[in-house]
């Protein structure tokens, strides 16, 4: 009789883990990089590992190029959505080997490809992300989903922001409402109601401008900390001018991107100032709009919970948390590093698609995500 052998505790873990990983992957309007995230999604949603990884320079040129002069030949989109999904693939491929994932682990990889142009209004809406994912199937022998924003706006969304839905998968309370904020390029919220209902919008320019202009006219990728800002004096005939700009008189929930929010947009009288006082004005302009955006929420709640890169702009939070009158926490306190949320998004988004679980967009109900499967 064959005695029993217990599985060790590795063997277990990897039985649970098999055909349950999803990947994510994550390129905002910041485009200075891809997000990686590997995490279980099942009774409760697990981060296994994240990592962020840059993009060829060259590459970063030409998308800053499209988005800047919103110029783009077909023949020049095929350039770029081969080489983007060569990108991605390389990044992912680095991340499942560094971190010994086996690929018949994964279910399947939501990608987010890189956002060129995004219009949900007017008679033909649309969205346009470069990043093929035939192309990033092949060279990472997995399934992926994508294209989860045309999804949306043909269910009547905006496309934008996708993450409200997952914001109240992993933060929502049945004690309390609460606001998250989630400022990359362009910044978002969710607002999550105690009755479980949740509603969410693009707010406006995060770090868009302020990282625009240092890497146009400053020679640097970012304003380290907001320290040059800080030094600065606010332009106030410039930030009056920006305000008036339509889309903050729009009601929510709304939608924007790089081909709003992007350097001709900035004052011409402003770029005469000094970069201290350009930077100060462009984070009030960041601050203001996004605190105006979520003022009525924030009688609802305690506290903000953040996530994105924005967070560690310190002195961008200090504006945004004079103008809110209430504390500004890390998602980091939830367990998620506030970098990783939204290439957890997409994974997230993945596996509903895989599971065909239709997600709510407004008042309809439908399945987000085009399936790309793996051909060996």
């Amino acid at each position: 009789m064959k005695r029993h052998q217990t599985p060790c505790y590795r063997e277990i873990q990897t039985q649970q883990l098999l055909n349950k990983i999803f990947l994510g992957t994550m390129s905002g309007t910041s485009y200075d990089g891809i997000d990686v995230c590997a995490m279980l999604v099942d009774s409760e949603i697990k981060l296994l590992h994240f990592a962020s990884y840059k993009y060829p320079a060259k590459l970063r040129k030409e998308i800053a190029q499209v988005i800047e002069h919103q110029t783009l030949s077909l023949q020049h989109y095929s350039h770029l959505n081969f080489h983007i999904g060569m990108a991605f693939a390389k990044a992912i491929n680095n991340f499942i080997v560094h971190h010994k994932i086996t690929k018949s682990q994964i279910s399947a990889l939501g990608l987010s490809g890189q956002t060129l142009w995004h219009q949900p209004q007017g008679k033909y809406p649309f969205s346009i992300q470069a990043g093929d994912p035939r192309v990033v199937s092949k060279k990472c022998e997995v399934n992926v989903v994508s294209d989860f924003r045309n999804d949306h706006i043909q269910l009547g969304g905006e496309g934008a922001p996708l993450v409200p839905a997952f914001h109240h998968q992993i933060f929502a309370s049945d004690e309390q409402s609460r606001l998250i904020l989630n400022i990359g390029g362009i910044a978002n919220y969710s607002f999550l109601e105690q009755s479980q209902e949740f509603t969410g919008s693009d707010a406006g320019p995060g770090n868009a401008l302020l990282d625009a202009y240092c890497q146009k006219y400053l020679n640097c990728q970012f304003d380290k900390n907001g320290l040059m800002a800080r030094k600065g004096c606010i332009h106030l005939s410039s930030l009056k001018v920006m305000l008036e700009h339509p889309f903050f008189k729009k009601r929510h929930p709304k939608s924007t991107g790089k081909e709003v929010f992007n350097l001709p947009f900035i004052p011409k009288t402003l770029l005469k100032q000094k970069p201290e006082n350009i930077l100060a004005t462009l984070t009030e302009l960041s601050a203001l709009t996004i605190s105006q955006s979520i003022k009525k929420k924030t009688k609802l709640v305690n506290e903000i919970i953040v996530c994105g890169g924005g967070i560690n702009n310190i002195f961008l939070m200090e504006r945004i948390g004079y103008y809110a009158s209430i504390p500004l926490c890390s998602s980091d306190r939830f367990g998620f590093p506030p970098q990783s949320i939204e290439a957890m998004a997409f994974g997230w988004l993945a596996a509903q698609r895989v599971s065909e679980i239709p997600l709510k967009v407004g008042n309809k109900s439908g399945l987000l995500g085009v399936t790309t499967k793996f051909k060996s």
